[in-house]
């Protein structure tokens, strides 16, 4: 939820993380009628045809018709050869999409024009020949590609690769183990230390419980429980979900102790609540955050003490971000996401500086709080609002800007965490492409929806990016010409034809020690890499700086600060120490070079996959990036991860847990909490019931490890044509990540 991932662009449906299953709708609606079939094809038609209806969506195509592949994902069409076949299908998520049948050398046999209108219909009239072997969707064809069989003998799909192996994205990296510390739950969301002498952690439920976790494993009564005050889960307002669909990013998102709890008993809660009296007609919910007390022993909270400091007011009901963070200068930084739904330009979404896209609220710093962190002083209160606001916030005295601004163009930030060195690491759930983290600086512009990670972004054709896009906003206030930010870490939704992830998961720095190869590593996951945001295959992954500190970015920290940013642009965050300056922000979060260069700001492509000559063509800029790895885990047979990821937490020693379910949607009770530990310390896993296999084809061993190596875990939050979990929308689970996201 956004607590998971986020979703893509797709109206109806995120991914867990991002994002639920599109409800299967028939696909023929008298198309006719509807003036939206496309008639294509390269053969004369013969008397008689045989239908064949799809719906086609980011997460995959749906069969319908005949009875034979209703309701399974990516059915194998069963041909005749010298039978002539209609294949029509419908958009369900208002992605770009089109069918493409090929033979088993990866040729074009038909092919359909792409395709973006949710509820269009499109059909593909052709003669079966012995030589079809596959069909997909050419923006997406990771995740929407199925076989053909001509006469019953199958041709098996096109080889992926020169060997007929896949390639992976991530490299098999550090081997890990976890350690359920408490489980019961239902789809964790915040994970929480407070600053006291006992030895007790907090656990922030989606359903609305804040749970206590101790020695002894779930206190049987939650701390708080907001579930009164929580939005109805599973009910929707707004144009983007759809109305039959579990999935759903709001809840109980976030918990966050103050530095002093232990002398004032205060803390700070994040979730989502029903419209009230300053929602516009028609819109989603409220984000709102809350501070409570906690009662004289501090045994649990005072439900009474309710304080509302911060109502965001979303119309959609997805990008709602999670957790939030005290920084080392004591104040608290509050992510928010853009306002949901897909591209940044739904309702609810203003017009910005880029006349090129429609939308949208994270580039626009004056009419709202939707796209952007937040930092905000919870210690003072003033005459216009509950809360105090930073002298040295970036906007602060800038005319036309919203004061709570510590730093904007973000979609879903899904996950809050600084290390030690005082470093601010947000991720951002991605839409159709690609999933990203950042440094953070005050001021910095993280570029969406200008830019989708280190890429173009256009609102026309989300699948299908431009080569060319601003690398700074208008020198004007107030912006004052800042560069857009670049990530420290990227990766794509399809790799070499496989699903790598769908919704990125924000995570901690690793400082425990315990786990020698892992520490000082930037921890984090992707909410699930099931293309069908059905399977609890998340992903644990790892982030490195490089070693040479950003060096090949050239420059100094630009991009960590903006120029001519107004008025306190000079001033070092009070998060950040010299040594800060010199990290691999530079690398990571800007870099002249890499917004300069057209060849950085797109993918061959455009879909981040291999050239049709199987040659790899570089989808990320890694060498400007930091070093990323799969975790593998002990306790499963192939090192993948059964669960879906949610969210992670830190404790004061350095250790990061990991919070994850195997339920895609807030239902059931498998919630759980697992420490990182060395690999022989950790538990087993196993997939749910009834699951033969938790993870992806492109996790399987023979790609990601030898014998003498676990398997990269799977690895929603975010949603594809909009993604995106818990975090990330994509097509048609615009979320379901929950990641959470279900983006994120």
């Amino acid at each position: 939820m956004s607590e998971q991932p986020d979703e893509r662009s797709t109206p109806g449906t995120e991914s867990a993380g991002n994002y639920p299953s599109t409800s299967r709708r028939r696909v023929l609606q008298a198309a006719a009628a509807a003036g939206g079939v496309v008639g294509l094809g390269n053969v004369a038609l013969a008397q008689e045809t045989e239908s064949i209806e799809l719906g086609g969506e980011t997460s995959g195509w749906i069969g319908v018709a005949p009875d034979e592949i209703a309701d399974e994902t990516n059915p194998t069409l069963e041909l005749e050869e010298g039978t002539t076949y209609e294949v029509t299908w419908e958009n369900l998520d208002g992605a770009a999409h089109n069918l493409v049948i090929v033979d088993s050398e990866g040729e074009d046999l038909e092919r359909t024009e792409l395709m973006s209108e949710q509820g269009e219909t499109q059909s593909l009239e052709f003669e079966a020949t012995s030589e079809m072997a596959e069909y997909y969707c050419e923006p997406h064809r990771g995740t929407m590609r199925g076989d053909v069989s001509v006469g019953g003998g199958g041709n098996g799909a096109a080889e992926e690769s020169g060997d007929g192996q896949a390639e992976a994205f991530f490299e098999p990296g550090t081997e890990i183990g976890v350690q359920t510390i408490a489980e019961g739950m239902t789809a964790p969301t915040d994970f929480a230390v407070a600053d006291e002498e006992q030895d007790r952690y907090f656990v922030a439920d989606q359903t609305g419980e804040l749970w206590v976790v101790t020695d002894d494993g779930l206190q049987d009564e939650p701390f708080l429980d907001v579930s009164d005050q929580l939005v109805e889960l599973g009910t929707f307002e707004g144009d983007y979900a759809d109305p039959n669909q579990d999935y759903d990013e709001r809840g109980l998102l976030g918990v966050e102790f103050h530095p002093d709890f232990a002398e004032n008993g205060r803390f700070f809660v994040h979730y989502s609540a029903p419209p009230n009296d300053e929602t516009p007609e028609g819109w989603s919910h409220v984000e709102v955050v809350s501070e409570y007390q906690a009662n004289e022993d501090m045994s649990q909270a005072d439900p009474d003490s309710e304080r509302v400091l911060m109502e965001f007011q979303k119309p959609q009901y997805n990008h709602d971000a999670g957790p939030m963070a005290f920084g080392p200068d004591g104040y608290l930084y509050v992510p928010m996401g853009d306002g949901g739904g897909a591209n940044d330009d739904m309702e609810g979404h203003v017009e910005d500086w880029y006349d090129d896209n429609a939308g949208g609220n994270g580039q626009d710093v004056s009419e709202n709080l939707l796209g952007g962190v937040h930092r905000i002083d919870v210690d003072v209160e003033s005459d216009e609002r509950p809360y105090g606001i930073p002298d040295d916030n970036p906007l602060v005295d800038v005319e036309d800007a919203r004061d709570e601004y510590y730093a904007w163009g973000m979609r879903n930030p899904f996950g809050i965490s600084f290390d030690s060195d005082g470093r601010l690491f947000v991720s951002d759930a991605g839409q159709d492409l690609f999933e990203e983290a950042n440094i953070v600086e005050a001021g910095g512009n993280y570029g969406w929806n200008i830019k989708e990670g280190t890429h173009c972004f256009s609102t026309d054709s989300p699948s299908d990016p431009p080569e060319d896009c601003p690398d700074s906003a208008p020198d004007e206030a107030p912006y004052d010409g800042q560069e857009l930010q670049d990530p420290i870490v990227e990766y794509p939704h399809v790799y070499d034809g496989e699903p790598v992830g769908i919704t990125i998961i924000g995570g901690h720095v690793y400082e425990a020690g315990d786990v020698n190869e892992l520490d000082g590593k930037y921890v984090f996951g992707d909410w699930t890499a099931d293309p069908a945001r059905q399977e609890p295959a998340g992903r644990l992954l790892a982030a490195a700086e490089p070693e040479d500190g950003g060096e090949s970015m050239g420059g100094d920290a630009g991009g960590n600060e903006t120029e001519g940013m107004s008025p306190n642009e000079s001033e070092a965050p009070e998060n950040a120490t010299e040594d800060m300056q010199d990290e691999p922000i530079d690398e990571g979060n800007e870099t002249a070079g890499m917004n300069e260069s057209a060849s950085m700001n797109e993918t061959a492509g455009g879909d981040g996959e291999m050239g049709a000559d199987g040659a790899d063509q570089e989808v990320v800029p890694r060498d400007e990036l930091w070093d990323m790895e799969a975790l593998q885990v002990s306790g499963t047979e192939d090192g993948s991860f059964p669960y879906f990821v949610r969210q992670f937490g830190h404790d004061d020693d350095g250790n990061v847990y990991v919070l994850a379910n195997q339920e895609g949607v807030p239902e059931g009770d498998t919630g759980a909490v697992m420490q990182i530990v060395p690999p022989d310390e950790g538990d087993s896993l196993s997939a749910p019931e009834g699951d033969d296999e938790a993870a992806p084809e492109d996790q399987e061993a023979d790609e990601n490890a030898t014998e003498d190596t676990q398997d990269e875990p799977i690895a929603e939050g975010n949603e594809t044509a909009d993604n995106e979990t818990g975090m990330n929308d994509t097509a048609t689970n615009d979320t379901e990540a929950d990641a959470n996201a279900t983006d994120a």
